[in-house]
């Protein structure tokens, strides 16, 4: 399978032999994160190759910088130094920009960026009944959200939050996406806002866990744009040009 992989980085799979080994990194999650790997080491040797040039050129420098040549005139002995430390500082430059477009992951992307919901603390003394779903998410059981909302299908917007967040926490994206959708949707219909601004940074968070740039991209960008939106400033520029590079990729 490592060779496989060496001549999948290497574009040399085509056709079905391509389609089925994509479809077993699909499946195996072991295999993906070798790949992963894989593409961070081919990154980390591209970058070794390109200290190793700036290494050569400063050596170079140094030795006509020690070295009797009078034949050279100062000025061009100048300019042909600001050249060479010009081109070192474009090599690391490169490399580096290089090494974080090719391992920037949709996965890494979600994992730095998403953290779970907390729901406020209840009080003693609280008259407010808290429902068999919300009582299961506040202990983190997102598998009994997800049971006890598709058995009784709730229509309170904020049992359905629960559950988005339950499948979030599930990584079930399709069920996720769903349910942050329904929130929005519900809101938009009754002119409220309940849960709204939460549904709709967590849905565009799925939905780049998911792959889908642009619907992540339209939300986050609505969301960088309204500065009384509650996850406005959790938007950074950062966070949209990684969405960016990962759509261009």
């Amino acid at each position: 399978m490592s060779e496989k992989l060496v001549q999948y980085l290497d574009d040399e799979l085509a056709g079905s032999e391509k389609e089925t080994f994509e479809q077993q990194l699909a499946a195996d999650k072991n295999l993906y994160e070798e790949l992963e790997s894989l593409k961070v080491a081919r990154e980390a040797v591209k970058i070794f190759g390109l200290q190793q040039k700036v290494s050569g050129i400063h050596q170079h420098m140094m030795l006509e910088i020690q070295g009797p040549d009078k034949k050279i005139n100062p000025a061009r002995r100048i300019l042909r130094y600001s050249i060479a430390v010009a081109a070192s500082v474009l090599l690391i430059v490169g490399g580096i920009v290089g090494y974080n477009f090719y391992t920037l992951s949709s996965n890494k992307v979600f994992a730095s960026n998403y953290r779970p919901y907390e729901l406020s603390t209840v009080r003693d003394g609280d008259t407010q009944q808290v429902s068999p779903v919300e009582k299961a998410y506040r202990e983190k059981d997102y598998k009994k959200v997800v049971e006890l909302q598709e058995q009784y299908n709730s229509i309170l917007v904020k049992e359905t939050f629960l559950a988005a967040m339950s499948y979030a926490e599930l990584a079930n994206n399709t069920k996720a996406i769903d349910g942050f959708k329904k929130v929005i949707a519900e809101n938009e219909n009754a002119g409220t806002s309940l849960f709204k601004d939460e549904a709709e940074y967590y849905l565009a968070l799925t939905y780049i866990s998911n792959k889908d740039y642009d619907f992540a991209l339209d939300l986050l960008r609505k969301t960088r744009d309204n500065p009384n939106h509650l996850y406005h400033d959790k938007v950074t520029g950062k966070l949209i040009r990684q969405v960016k590079m990962l759509k261009w990729r």
